[in-house]
């Protein structure tokens, strides 16, 4: 079998297992049609916040991208450029089979054209990865010592303890050059010059660790920004604000927090494009585990998955199509590709 359609197949087979069973069983699951007509009767107020959030979180994400990238002394990228790429690679990571491959793909050709080198957009690449995953792990570890969630601990501590180290031995070697050459010197002939090129770019990331803690800031935004999201989401539902105090059939801020860890911890998975279908199935019942009724969970996780999944998929297409599609971005040379 051909190796692409092979993935593809893979790739969509969960979802047609689960449109599968909610046919067959659609008279078993009465709950989904009054989620339904619940959606119809969401609040639009915290609609229009929930889009902003979304939105705003997104554009967090791309202060990251603008602190690190400009960490390079040749490079001075504006934020709605970054915010560009940001979209459309994100469109990319959650609608393919390898979406992720190919997000960094797109990312990685967008910053060379802004004079990036190989290892300043591998710099960018690595930290911006890391503090995104630390961020997420220690909402991990506040969800289980504060919101009673059954996770690991050690594995979080462990996977906590890992990032940390990535970013101080990524941080150490753009502020010693010299080791690394010297270490470079005993590599063998056939690797030793590129190895050397690549130590010499290294050397010309400069960052500040104002710099950085900005960066690491935005990337804690982006993840907040993102559980208001969901925040908003609920509300819109219920049409009450949760609170810290919970009331009947309602869920509290702890609650959707317990919510939002779940959600991101299924989609880190990637079983299906976007995590359609295990991230629902865990955030709703990460709310009706709090409180919520089965129909204004589901309900809820719907307009959230609608807001910052697929209305943000969508607008990133858009700027895909508008800013990037047949540049060479994606295949070829790009034309504004530097040496």
């Amino acid at each position: 079998m051909n190796a692409t359609l092979k993935k593809w197949i893979t790739w969509l087979a969960p979802l047609v297992v689960l449109i599968v069973l909610l046919v067959a069983f659609r008279d078993d699951l009465p709950f989904l049609g009054e989620a339904f007509y619940t959606l119809l009767e969401a609040q639009p107020l915290p609609l229009v916040c929930g889009v902003i959030t979304a939105v705003a979180a997104l554009v967090a994400m791309a202060e990251v991208m603008r602190l690190l990238m400009n960490a390079g002394n040749d490079v001075d990228v504006p934020l709605q450029e970054t915010t560009a790429v940001t979209l459309a690679s994100n469109a990319w990571s959650t609608s393919l089979p390898g979406g992720p491959a190919f997000s960094a793909w797109l990312t990685f050709r967008v910053q060379r054209s802004w004079g990036a080198t190989v290892a300043l957009c591998g710099w960018f690449l690595v930290v911006s990865s890391v503090i995104s995953t630390m961020w997420l792990v220690l909402i991990g570890i506040a969800a289980v010592l504060f919101l009673g969630a059954d996770l690991n601990l050690l594995t979080l501590l462990l996977t906590l303890a890992v990032t940390i180290l990535v970013i101080v031995a990524v941080y150490w070697a753009t502020r010693n050059p010299a080791v690394l050459r010297r270490w470079a010197s005993y590599l063998p002939t056939k690797i030793r010059s590129s190895t050397e090129k690549a130590v010499d770019q290294l050397a010309t990331v400069e960052m500040s660790g104002r710099s950085f803690a900005g960066a690491s800031a935005y990337s804690l935004l982006n993840r907040l920004l993102d559980a208001m999201t969901l925040y908003f989401a609920v509300w819109s539902v219920v049409d009450v604000a949760p609170g810290f105090v919970a009331e009947p059939n309602q869920t509290t801020v702890m609650g959707v927090a317990m919510g939002y860890v779940m959600a991101k911890l299924a989609g880190t998975a990637q079983i299906t494009p976007g995590g359609v279908g295990t991230v629902e199935a865990l955030t709703a019942g990460a709310l009706v585990a709090s409180g919520m009724t089965l129909v204004d969970a589901t309900a809820a996780t719907v307009i959230y998955r609608l807001i910052s999944f697929a209305l943000i998929t969508v607008i990133g297409w858009i700027v895909f199509l508008v800013k990037y599609a047949g540049k060479g971005y994606m295949l070829g040379r790009s034309e504004e590709t530097s040496p």
